[in-house]
């Protein structure tokens, strides 16, 4: 059984944090915020282009990560537009603590006010449930990208979230959803 940890309000965050919405990087905690990477992923050289970040804060403490990047995708012969969601993280200290889900919450709630109207992301199996539980719906098991101009499959699943009543995204299943550009 799981203690609940000080972080664990149902929907509120922690008493001294907050979370920062920044549009493109000017201001960035550059130091703080490849240190989580490496924390998170266990390497991390440089930032990866992003429209958007999302950074939570506890007092001067980086504990979590979330970015956007506008793409367009090109699925079952139709181009659509959206947020491509990365980077999404917290710091292993607070990790199922709620925070991930809070800001995830925070960064949904940002983008639903926006011209876009879906979001999609990677991540590892083990992940898409909290995914799903955040309000992303899977469509396909893994995802096909460009990398040295070179077609690579990424057999992690890929997943969606609407932001509009009237974009139903099952119109993006497929067999291997396309993000399609170089890292």
């Amino acid at each position: 059984m799981n203690t609940p940890g000080p972080f664990q309000v149902p929907g509120r965050m922690p008493p001294g944090s907050h979370v920062e919405h920044l549009s493109g990087d000017m201001g960035l905690a550059e130091t703080e915020l490849l240190c989580l990477f490496r924390k998170a992923f266990g390497a991390a050289d440089t930032l990866w282009p992003a429209n958007q970040r999302w950074l939570l804060w506890s007092s001067d403490d980086l504990l979590g990560h979330v970015s956007v990047q506008r793409r367009w995708f090109l699925v079952n012969e139709q181009y659509f537009e959206g947020w491509f969601v990365g980077g999404v993280c917290v710091d292993l200290s607070v990790q199922r603590s709620g925070l991930g889900t809070l800001l995830m919450r925070q960064v949904h709630a940002d983008l639903t006010v926006q011209e876009l109207d879906f979001a999609v992301l990677n991540c590892g199996h083990q992940l898409v449930g909290f995914y799903e539980r955040v309000g992303y719906e899977k469509l396909s098991d893994r995802a096909l990208y460009l990398r040295d101009e070179e077609l690579a499959f990424d057999e992690d699943p890929a997943l969606a979230i609407s932001f509009k009543r009237r974009v139903d995204i099952s119109i993006l299943k497929c067999k291997a959803f396309p993000f399609g550009f170089d890292f």
